[in-house]
């Protein structure tokens, strides 16, 4: 009978080392998976960023030509005079955006100012 529990004692013991040397195995597949993903992840989303960055300045570059040639052409057609509305209108900029573009180019341009009888300021760009 001694022997028959020292058998069993024996394949206890067995049993705990595999289990132990199965979750040491887990644990570095664990590991390796994570550095793994880290190692792919990291560059791909480094790449990915970037590539949103640049569609951002692309997309941002086209805007700001599509309102310079809407500016230019509206300048051209009323002999340097714009307002803040009509910008909004034929841009389709909110009126903060046509007034902030307005004042800035006023300030490349030395544009003056205008208002008229009913209070409405036109920037008068000298052609």
């Amino acid at each position: 009978m001694s022997g028959f529990i020292c058998l069993m004692m024996s394949a206890s013991a067995l049993s705990q080392l595999a289990d132990k040397d199965q979750s040491t195995l887990e644990q570095q597949d664990a590991t390796d998976t994570f550095f793994a993903g880290i190692a792919l992840g990291v560059p791909l989303a480094a790449g990915g960023g970037y590539m949103l960055w640049g569609l951002r300045r692309r997309n941002q570059k086209l805007l700001r030509d599509r309102l310079d040639s809407t500016f230019y052409q509206m300048l051209k057609a009323d002999n340097g005079r714009i307002t803040v509305l009509q910008l909004a209108m034929e841009a389709q900029l909110s009126g903060e955006q046509a007034k902030q573009y307005l004042d800035q180019k006023a300030k490349e341009f030395n544009a003056t100012f205008e208002a008229s009888d009913k209070g409405n300021i036109s920037y008068l760009f000298h052609l």
